[in-house]
């Protein structure tokens, strides 16, 4: 506990307990486990295609999940960090990679069979607008594609799509 955490607990006489992780995380529990991944770039010219290995475990006693991305071809690791946040009513997501990429997403729950996340991103020297939208297949395969804009008024382009399949 912090200083600033210690007087205030002393002052109001209040104990501090950690909450019980946000039911909305179950939300989620498609992505846990280990999946193979097949992977084609729109962004590329012809499109590219790769596999990549996904795994994603529930950390911070439930409050967060945490995929680790492994894309060997490229030498990429890749980790996105996602929570309930319940004053927003909506899950914040948050992805790094060892190449400096970056960017921050949100998603108010599943809609119409979609959970979308939306967001700005700094990716691959460039600032874009990026659309993660994921559709459970069945409950060993899941598809995220993405999509992508450079302007707040254009159309978003297909950026990828992403088969993911529990091993």
């Amino acid at each position: 506990m912090g200083v600033f955490e210690q007087e205030a607990a002393e002052s109001t006489g209040e104990k501090f307990v950690r909450p019980a992780a946000p039911e909305r995380m179950r939300d989620l529990d498609f992505l846990l486990g280990d999946f193979r991944v097949e992977w084609t770039n729109f962004t590329a010219d012809p499109p590219v295609k790769g596999t990549a290995a996904w795994n994603t475990v529930s950390t911070f006693a439930g409050h967060a999940y945490e995929m680790t991305q492994l894309v060997p071809k490229d030498d990429l690791t890749g980790r996105f960090v996602i929570q309930w946040v319940e004053s927003e009513s909506s899950f914040s997501g948050y992805y790094y990679d060892d190449w400096g990429n970056r960017t921050l997403l949100t998603a108010k729950g599943w809609q119409d069979g979609y959970l979308s996340f939306t967001g700005e991103c700094i990716g691959f020297g460039r600032w874009f607008l990026l659309k993660e939208r994921y559709e459970i297949i069945d409950e060993n395969h899941y598809l995220k594609c993405g999509f992508i804009k450079f302007e707040a008024d254009s159309e978003w382009v297909p950026a990828d799509e992403v088969h993911c399949y529990r091993v």
